[in-house]
């Protein structure tokens, strides 16, 4: 689950994406900069500590230290980092529940101040309920369980299963209709995707509740 959260985050591009002046010149080469960039200094963090725990080395790495200035320092860096960080992965959940949820709100463009203090309001309770879930999740078990949940569950799903999903929806639609052999290979990483999202859920589950 935490790998997952760390490096299946495909979905998190959207918002980036959005974002860039000039998406079709600059998009490939920032993501890959970036994604290369982030993927040494997490594969160099994760030698570094194995080095020092080996075997008892925790998910959560602060799990290893004890109380102390340390520790204080190292979670006040991380809510930093949360900080910044949060907005941009709530951001195409946000949007995914906000089109299911009150549309994508297209109907209330010609509307009048009233239909704009609504689609506000709508917009204002699916943020907050989406919030208090999380901060809901934060106290069942901690940041581990939490990142496990998020990790191996939302960007499983999202990185595994609904890509193959789309991919084979918008082939049929193109195509017949019906099944073709270059589909497998969806198939295929799908499968892997429920085996992802499967397992994490189990251990999670069984890791809180015993």
């Amino acid at each position: 689950g935490t790998i997952a959260y760390l490096f299946c985050i495909n979905f998190l591009t959207f918002p980036i994406l959005n974002s860039m002046k000039d998406a079709r010149s600059d998009f490939d080469g920032a993501i890959s900069s970036a994604v290369a960039v982030i993927w040494t200094v997490n594969a160099l963090f994760a030698i570094v500590c194995l080095g020092f725990y080996g075997d008892e080395t925790q998910d959560l790495v602060l799990q290893n230290l004890d109380n102390g200035p340390y520790l204080s320092a190292l979670k006040i860096l991380l809510c930093v980092d949360l900080l910044f960080t949060f907005p941009v992965v709530f951001s195409s959940g946000r949007q995914i529940l906000e089109n299911v949820l009150i549309g994508d709100g297209t109907d209330n463009k010609e509307g009048g101040e009233d239909d704009g203090a609504s689609l506000a309001l709508s917009r204002t309770a699916v943020t907050g309920g989406a919030v208090a879930t999380c901060f809901g999740l934060s106290q069942v078990g901690g940041f581990g369980v939490v990142a496990n949940l998020i990790g191996g569950v939302a960007q499983g799903t999202l990185a595994f299963i609904i890509p193959p999903a789309i991919a084979v929806a918008l082939s049929r639609r193109n195509g017949d209709g019906s099944f073709d052999a270059s589909e497998i290979p969806q198939f295929m990483i799908g499968a892997f995707g429920v085996a992802v999202v499967s397992s994490v859920t189990y251990f999670t589950l069984v890791e809180v509740l015993g």
